[in-house]
């Protein structure tokens, strides 16, 4: 596995694995009208090109594959972090976490950051993040619990 920075030409295999962990992995914890806001099926890929370029995000990569995607802001807020379905508990996260975690050091954050899905939470904790703000946010009529965390680097 290789965790490198976003490239030109990544976007279609980012958006996929964008897609595909939000209406499959998140179907358990949310209501499709919501996994449908968060990622619609018709995405504006220009738009997306443009978060990709202005976010540069870390793809992980097995086989010449991009299966995962996280992004982290100056500030050490990790935003975006997705593992493709197909390959969930096989340590993707993990490795691109660690990658996180090591970048952040090298720009002297002292703490990460993230607002964390139901169905990330879990991962999150393992990883030694601790729920600051647990939120009971309605959107668009339905339920969309999710936790601001954080951890110590």
């Amino acid at each position: 596995m290789m965790i490198r920075r976003y490239q030109p030409g990544d976007e279609s295999a980012i958006w996929d694995v964008y897609f595909r962990a939000t209406h499959e992995s998140n179907s358990r914890d949310y209501h499709a009208d919501l996994l449908n806001r968060w990622a619609p099926a018709h995405q504006d890929m220009r738009e997306w090109r443009q978060r990709c370029i202005q976010k540069n995000p870390f793809v992980a990569i097995i086989e010449d594959r991009i299966v995962g995607m996280a992004e982290l802001e100056e500030d050490g807020f990790v935003d975006c972090f997705y593992v493709s379905p197909d390959f969930q508990g096989q340590g993707v996260g993990s490795k691109m976490l660690a990658r996180i975690e090591s970048e952040a050091v090298e720009m002297n954050l002292s703490e990460l950051t993230a607002d964390v899905s139901l169905t990330a939470k879990e991962f999150f904790e393992s990883r030694g993040f601790i729920v600051t703000e647990a939120r009971s946010n309605v959107i668009i009529g339905h339920l969309a619990p999710n936790f601001a965390m954080s951890k110590r680097l």
